[in-house]
Order: structure tokens, then sequence, then C-alpha cells
């Protein structure tokens, strides 16, 4: 086995580290007030979530020890779970949304705060566009792999990509909840941090491929979508077109 390819055999030893991270990012909202009353949906979500961080640290060292088959197995075991972790994402975002109108709204009540209805539409609305974005990325970088689930160059580099958008929630949660940051240095927005982890692994890897010589187009599209994701991030969440389409997303469901 070439040198160059050894990272991606060995996936598994960096996606344990997620572990510890999403220990220290969800304590503060999760595992210290996990016995504690909470909606079904956040114990639902985050079991599914689980799941699947043991199936992309899994996944990796079924390929590094040759179980091809179990590989295969648990590939097909993804094409039902990973719809229900998206389903369980969306029900998160609905539940977010609500929660954030019914703030406002008792701001509104109480005279601490004056927005129009509009207004309170338009920010609830923009506080889902990180959700959503991070939602979105995984399902794209999910979509592009299982295409090339027969092309293990390919596949191992979305599946990478897939990891960063369940790196961005916890490295956001760290900032805030741990190092009690609720921006980084001359006001730039703290999820910036997330996406520039995202970006220079991204890069990083994709300079790594260049150097040793391998195809990096495959690197060079994750790291063009995941660019462009966060231009319109920071873009769109303003836009009386994104609050119409989460407003319509977030109907009530007759």
């Amino acid at each position: 086995m070439q040198k160059s390819t050894n990272f991606y055999y060995n996936l598994g030893y960096w996606f344990l580290s997620l572990i510890i991270l999403v220990f220290f990012g969800f304590n503060a909202t999760y595992f210290s007030i996990i016995f504690q009353p909470q909606p079904s949906i956040i114990h639902i979500h985050f079991t599914l979530m689980v799941l699947w961080v043991m199936m992309l640290i899994t996944q990796p060292f079924l390929i590094k020890y040759k179980k091809i088959y179990w590989h295969r197995l648990l590939g097909k075991i993804s094409y039902v779970l990973v719809p229900l972790v998206l389903a369980s994402g969306f029900l998160m975002i609905r539940f977010a949304y609500y929660r954030t109108l019914g703030d406002f709204n008792n701001q509104i009540a109480k005279g601490t705060l004056k927005l129009s209805n509009a207004e309170v539409l338009q920010r609830s609305a923009a506080a889902m566009a990180l959700p959503f974005y991070y939602l979105l990325t995984f399902l794209l970088f999910y979509l592009l792999a299982v295409k090339n689930r027969k092309k293990t160059f390919i596949h191992s580099r979305f599946m990478l990509a897939t990891s960063l958008a369940l790196l961005g929630p916890t490295v956001d949660r760290i900032l805030f909840f741990v190092c009690n940051l609720t921006e980084l240095p001359f006001g730039i927005p703290l999820e910036s941090m997330a996406f520039f982890i995202a970006d220079l692994i991204l890069l990083l890897l994709l300079w790594k491929d260049y150097k040793n010589k391998r195809p990096i187009k495959t690197l060079l599209v994750c790291l063009c979508i995941s660019v462009a994701a966060q231009l319109l991030y920071f873009t769109v969440p303003s836009t009386n077109a994104w609050k119409q389409l989460v407003s319509f997303l977030m109907k009530p469901v007759p």
C-alpha cells in the first residue's frame, strides 16, 4: 500500500477523536442534563448521530483489515440510517425554530424587545441557517460518496467530507460553552472558526494529494462545495426569500 493512501485507511483513528470533541462540545447542552425532562426528538436525534459516528469510525477499520463483506453491509445499512439522521435533524430544526419564535414573542410580551411580526420571522429564519448548512452539506457529501462507492479513492474522500459537517456543531459548542466566546476577534462570527478548520483540513489533504501526484479533483470539489455553501450562509439568511422558504418549511403539519 502506498504511503500516500495510509491516511484514508487509518481514518478510523482520526474519527475516534470525534468522540472526545463531541463530549466536550455537547456536555453543557446534553450530557450534563441528560436525565432532565427534554423533548423526545433531542434524544432520538442524538442517538441516531451516535450510530452514524460509530459507523463512520468502524468503516475505515473494516477496509484496513480487509473485512469487505462487513464494510459493504454497513454501507447498505447507512441507506436506512442516513435518512433517519436527516429526518431527525430536520425535526430538530423545527423544534429550534418554534422555540426561537417563542423566545422572541415572550420578550416582546414583556416589553424587553420591540420587533414587528415580519422581523420576528426574519430573525427566526436566519437563526436556522447554520443547522440547515450542516444538514445539507452532510447530505450532499454523503450522496457523492454513495455515488462513487465503487471508486475507493473518491469514496473515501467524500466520506471524510461528511465528517466535517459533524465537526462544525461540535466546534461551535466548544467555543461557546467551554471557551465562553460569543464571537471571534474583530467581531468575526463564531461559526467562522469551524468553517476555517473544515476548509483548512480539505486544503491540506488536497495539497497532500497534489504533492504525491494523485488526482486532486475530488478534494477540490469538496473544497468548492464547502466554500460556496459558506458564502451562501453569510449572504442568503438576511434575504426575504430565505424567510419565506423557512416559513414554508416550518409550517405546522395539518
